[in-house]
């Protein structure tokens, strides 16, 4: 395995009829090489929007914190 492609999501209710749907908030494309240079013993010490921001990755988020849906990576 060379990379390896992520996505979350979370479930929201619809604005325009109340149910509940899956929208994606993130999706990431992650190589082995790049996944071995973070340090998993110190993670306390590693900002997530700063190590996503090394990866191709699509997310849209606002200056405040929120996320807003995307279209996951295929």
């Amino acid at each position: 395995m060379h990379e390896v492609i992520a996505s979350g999501y979370s479930q929201r209710p619809d604005p325009a009829t109340g149910a509940i749907q899956d929208e994606y908030l993130i999706s990431l494309k992650v190589p082995r090489s790049a996944w071995r240079e973070i340090d998993f013993s110190n993670l306390e010490q590693v900002d997530p929007i700063e190590a996503i921001a090394r990866f191709e990755h699509v997310r849209k988020m606002t200056k405040t914190g929120i996320f807003r849906r995307i279209d996951p990576m295929e």
